[in-house]
Order: structure tokens, then sequence, then C-alpha cells
């Protein structure tokens, strides 16, 4: 449930062309369960996890690339 539901989500976004945060926002409910988890998510600085890893990922990405 959780990978189709993933899927029918990315499929929205690219066939919408919008931002994900506005996409997110249009079918949050206001005081819902998403919104509460989405309050949870940003506390714990989630995004700033993500991006951190991203970025390691990258560099390991390169340093392979080189040879290293």
């Amino acid at each position: 449930m959780a990978e189709q539901t993933f899927i029918g989500a990315a499929a929205l976004l690219d066939a919408s062309g919008e931002d994900p945060a506005e996409l997110r926002r249009r079918v949050t409910s206001p005081k819902g369960t998403t919104e509460r988890a989405i309050a949870v998510l940003r506390e714990a600085r989630l995004d700033a996890l993500f991006a951190e890893a991203t970025d390691a990922a990258l560099a390991r990405a390169r340093e392979i690339a080189a040879g290293a």
C-alpha cells in the first residue's frame, strides 16, 4: 500500500507540474493526521538530515568516479 501511494503521489506530482510543497498543501486536511505528522518531521529537522545524507552520497559517488 505504501509503495502504491508513493507511486501515485509521484505520478500526480509529475502530471501537475506543481511545486511539491504546494501540492502537499492542497491535499493535506487542516488539523488532520498528515499535518500533524509533517509538523513532527519539521521539528526533527528531517529535511536537513535528508539533505546531509544526499550530500554525503553525492560526495562518495564523485570519489568512486574519480577512482578513490
